[in-house]
């Protein structure tokens, strides 16, 4: 592959066994709102927290999984007469969203302002300002922390909609695989396979250069390597790393290049079918590794060097060790409804990026 490389990462990072109990330095005596879920506050994290830094003022724990703006309008509402600093998003992709769309701000704080920036009624050109926010992803796939948007539901539409701002990406990413040890076998394969979609889709993609194939090769290779073991023995710090590793690496790549095809097919499959997103975006990825083999040799090389072998074989056995199928009918999705989700994809950004279609 030969062209011009660019690329961009604001994000301090870092990566460390327990380094939670080092919050109070990330604070660095700034006000902060602590958003998280309601199974932290149960397990206890919220009140650990809380003994490790004085700073938290104010605790928004009833973020629910793909945000949606009825409920992102009670949040928004509810805390923008509050006074902080910075934001502190200790949770999985939902909790890491719903904090960018709370930092997000008008001169007056009004929710709609951002409703209309997302929606595109209205432009953000120099309107807004931002609230820092500090990532600690509880979860090993969205990527949310190292990147510039946010994903929002409307599920009375049925649509998927994208908060993306060239400056939201968060000031720190915390990555701390102790606190991913609780994530039940569901949520971790789910979240594993999001990772590698991130990975996947970032190779067979209009703005991949060597840096982002690089990054992608490196975390699909972690989570194929590890993911099946890590289903069966969840308590294993060491697949729980690999995959948080991975993780990460994955969001270093499509940070920079955004998503695909399967992301693109996903939004439609979530809304309509309510399958996981994790499911929804990776069921269909041996689909298109048969579809790009032999088009690309920079994508050709990236698949050996995955999977050992030019083919979607060792993916469809993983998945289905894992109990995922690779069927469209699986999820409800008859012949019928094919043109429909195909239909769904025009004009989509995500499938406009992909070097891979659905012929």
């Amino acid at each position: 592959m030969d062209k011009k490389i660019k690329y961009y990462m604001p994000t301090k990072i870092v990566y460390e066994k327990n380094e939670i109990n080092n919050i109070d330095h990330y604070i660095a005596g700034r006000k902060a709102l602590l958003v998280t879920s309601e199974g932290f506050v149960k397990r206890g994290l919220v009140d650990k927290i809380k003994s490790l830094t004085d700073k938290v003022v104010f605790v928004v724990s009833d973020i629910k999984s793909h945000p949606d703006f009825r409920d992102l309008k009670v949040t928004y509402n509810k805390v923008s007469s509050l006074d902080y600093d910075v934001i502190l998003a200790v949770g999985g992709g939902s909790v890491i969203d719903t904090a960018k769309f709370l930092s997000v701000q008008s001169e007056t704080k009004q929710y709609q302002f951002v409703e209309d920036i997302i929606k595109k009624q209205s432009s953000s050109d120099n309107n807004y300002s931002l609230t820092p926010i500090i990532s600690i992803p509880t979860t090993a796939g969205t990527g949310s922390e190292i990147t510039p948007w946010a994903t929002i539901w409307d599920m009375e539409e049925k649509k998927k909609y994208s908060l993306h701002l060239p400056d939201l990406f968060s000031e720190c990413a915390i990555y701390d695989p102790v606190l991913t040890l609780s994530v039940p076998k569901e949520i971790t394969i789910q979240t594993g396979l999001d990772a590698l979609s991130h990975a996947l889709e970032s190779i067979w993609n209009k703005n991949a250069n060597e840096i982002t194939i690089n990054y992608a090769v490196k975390a699909s290779k972690l989570i194929i390597e590890n993911i099946v073991s890590l289903s069966k023995d969840l308590g294993s710090l060491e697949y729980r790393n690999s995959l948080m590793k991975a993780c990460m690496y994955a969001g270093l790549s499509f940070s920079n290049t955004q998503t695909a095809i399967a992301h693109g097919m996903s939004y439609y499959i979530t809304a309509h079918k309510a399958v996981p997103h994790g499911i929804a975006c990776s069921f269909t990825l041996p689909m298109l590794i048969d579809n790009i083999i032999g088009k690309y040799p920079f994508i050709d090389k990236a698949l050996v060097e995955i999977f050992g072998e030019l083919s979607s074989v060792k993916l469809r056995d993983i998945l289905k060790s894992l109990n995922i199928s690779t069927e469209f009918e699986d999820y409800g999705i008859l012949k019928a409804e094919l043109a429909e989700l195909k239909l769904s994809l025009k004009n989509n950004l995500r499938a406009g990026n992909s070097l891979v279609g659905l012929d």
